[in-house]
């Protein structure tokens, strides 16, 4: 429990993509400035904030497990179930084991005060308001900059006079109603502080003024070498599937000297790769004058000291211009990665989809990019009993990933979300189906991964260093493995440490690892 001997203690337990850890990564950057300490293990924390996903049912079973695990931390009951819009079976597992933990942590007596922010907080506020009464702030994203405030008022025994302003010298505004009630006192009725954010701002929700004499977002020392950077959010796209528009908004970009100073900041700190993330990085710059921003801000990348890799996340395959596979092909420090959103590769699915695209046009841009770059590294990802798909259209599906050789794939089943139109689509796949065909796609998968893995034997890799095991076993990334994505390659006997770039010959191939030993010439 905090006390006046130390300031209170946060953790931050992320769910999700990397967006979340963006987001995450902004909390804790506004909560340090404001006098917290921000600690890793939610078992020493005084609170836990729970950021949330609610892209499919699994992603937000698995938040919804998460806060009740924090709740069970700070009280004595551990028997929750959530019912509505949030039901345990609306959600799904997966995203309700890590709300359960957290709410395991309050019950305990361990932490005191349990905050949801995130996709769920955004998407079912309410919900989570009245079905969760043990969390003790339910916030929603305009609420963010509230987050000091919030957590000040929540502990008890605060050290008051120990924790200072937030990054711009207040605490934000928000909508009060969405928040779980304060204690009551005198300052209840007082009028709201004002905004975090200036009104008028291009700013995100989670992206805050840079505190005094820095000219970054507010965010935490990069613990290693590696960081994830938003681009954008929001997203303008009308996929049948995906709810992410209705609680993320409408696209904004950054500005790309906010992007730019936040990146030289972080190079000056040790982080040598950089991954550009955002629901849709191909929009980037439609809205600050045209798509050629993103050209412009991968060049203006290039010239970052310290900087050696920038890898782009989340490209959506209609909007990839000839300009753009060049820049990426030539930029010496863009990894030639391609990150490619293809959900599927039939021409009916995708129209149902409200997607571009076919099995043809996708197979003619992998090997456009391979004609810039034949080592180019692919990753995708598909939905499998989508409403409507046919046995001819999961065969189509396969020949493409036969043709196409992408070096890493992931699957999902078809999971219906709130608020999508293709929960009206006609001719559903039952959930056995799909989880068939999932199976044999990604058995398929396998083989063409190992075979693409296999041909890398006994050749030679640049390694990105990002732990050390005690035997001395370097663990990393070249060029071809996304951040906490793809596969990994380990070194042995490396001499090395966390950050360094190793030369490396490919001696084996384990499944999505490359077992390596390094070179000097």
């Amino acid at each position: 429990m905090p006390d006046s001997a130390r300031p209170p203690r946060v953790a931050i337990v992320t769910l999700g993509c990397g967006r979340n850890e963006v987001d995450s990564a902004n909390m804790a950057g506004m909560l340090s400035a404001s006098g917290f300490e921000l600690v890793e293990d939610p078992e020493v924390a005084d609170a836990i904030v729970v950021n949330t996903c609610a892209f499919i049912t699994a992603a937000k079973q698995e938040s919804i497990d998460t806060i009740l695990a924090a709740i069970d931390l700070k009280s004595a009951s551990s028997e929750h179930e959530l019912a509505g819009d949030v039901s345990v079976e609306a959600a799904g597992r997966e995203s309700i084991d890590p709300l359960l933990a957290a709410a395991d942590l309050k019950e305990r007596g361990k932490a005191s005060t349990v905050l949801v922010t995130g996709c769920l907080a955004q998407r079912y506020t309410r919900e989570l308001r009245d079905e969760l009464p043990e969390a003790d702030a339910i916030v929603p994203f305009a609420d963010y900059g509230r987050l000091p405030e919030l957590l000040r008022s929540r502990l008890p025994n605060r050290a008051a006079g120990t924790l200072g302003p937030g990054p711009d010298g207040a605490a934000g505004g928000g909508t009060a109603a969405t928040l779980a009630p304060p204690p009551a006192g005198p300052a209840a009725d007082a009028a709201p502080p004002p905004p975090l954010v200036p009104v008028g701002r291009r700013a995100l929700p989670l992206v805050f003024p840079a505190p005094a004499g820095e000219a970054f977002p507010a965010r935490p020392a990069p613990a290693g070498p590696v960081a994830l950077v938003k681009l954008a959010e929001g997203c303008d796209r009308d996929c049948s599937f995906c709810a992410i528009p209705s609680f993320r908004g409408r696209f904004r970009s950054r500005r790309p000297t906010e992007i730019l100073d936040e990146v030289a900041w972080l190079a000056s700190r040790g982080v040598s790769e950089v991954g550009l993330v955002a629901e849709n990085s191909t929009s980037y710059g439609k809205d600050l004058g045209g798509r050629e921003a993103l050209i412009r801000l991968l060049r203006d990348l290039a010239g970052i000291e310290g900087l050696r890799r920038v890898r782009l996340n989340y490209l959506q395959p209609d909007e990839i211009t000839p300009g753009l596979l060049e820049e990426m092909a030539s930029n010496p420090v863009v990894c030639s990665y391609f990150d490619l959103s293809l959900q599927h590769v039939s021409e009916p699915i995708l129209r149902r989809m409200r997607r571009g695209g076919s099995s043809r046009s996708f197979l003619a841009l992998v090997e456009r990019i391979r004609s810039l770059d034949p080592d180019a590294a692919f990753r995708s990802n598909f939905i499998l009993g989508f409403p409507g798909e046919r046995h001819a259209d999961v065969r189509e599906l396969e020949d493409f990933l036969e043709a196409a050789r992408l070096d890493w794939v992931a699957f999902f089943p078809y999971s219906g979300e709130d608020g999508t139109s293709a929960l009206q689509l006609d001719r559903r796949v039952a959930a056995r189906t799909a989880r068939a065909r999932l199976e044999r796609v990604q058995e398929l998968q396998e083989r063409v991964l190992a075979e693409v893995q296999r041909a890398w034997v006994g050749r030679r890799l640049e390694v990105l260093v990002e732990r050390v095991e005690e035997d001395g076993t370097a663990e990393g990334r070249s060029f071809r493995e996304g951040i906490d994505s793809d596969g990994v390659v380990r070194v042995e006997r490396a001499a090395t440490r966390p950050g360094d770039y190793l030369k490396v010959e490919v001696i084996a191939a384990e499944g999505p690892e490359l077992l390596a030993r390094r070179v000097t010439a």
